[in-house]
């Protein structure tokens, strides 16, 4: 065997011998571990059909409160608010925002929106 089969060996045996390093990182260092879900549809209120989100929100390991803003876009129109939610460890919570100002006349309607944690001390 020559001196670098040997070295190569030497190397692979050191290398296969060290412990695995995983990159998963634990639940405790996830800010917000929770899943939310939404859709966008319509209600009638009185004589107007107003657009209408349908959220849930599903909560994790540990209870958080979060900030869950989303934004709605219909014609030319831009609307936008944020709701804060306390989710218990495990709780789902269904909700529903109607945008009042909103009307399905303006036209199509897309939305956007996203969750954030709140710390306890409420930065």
């Amino acid at each position: 065997m020559n001196k670098a089969s040997l070295s190569f060996l030497i190397v692979a045996s050191v290398w296969a011998c060290s412990p695995t390093t995983e990159s998963e990182t634990s639940i405790e260092s996830h800010p917000f571990p929770y899943e939310y879900a939404a859709e966008l549809d319509t209600i009638e209120l009185g004589e107007e059909r107003l657009y209408t989100l349908r959220y849930t929100l599903v909560g994790g390991e540990t209870d958080t409160t979060v900030s869950y803003r989303f934004q709605l876009v219909a014609g030319s129109v831009r609307a936008a608010d944020t709701i804060i939610e306390y989710l218990a460890a495990g709780d789902s919570l269904h909700g529903e925002y109607v945008f009042v100002d909103m009307p399905v006349s303006l036209g199509a309607a897309a939305f956007s929106a996203s969750v954030q944690p709140i710390s306890p001390d409420g930065e």
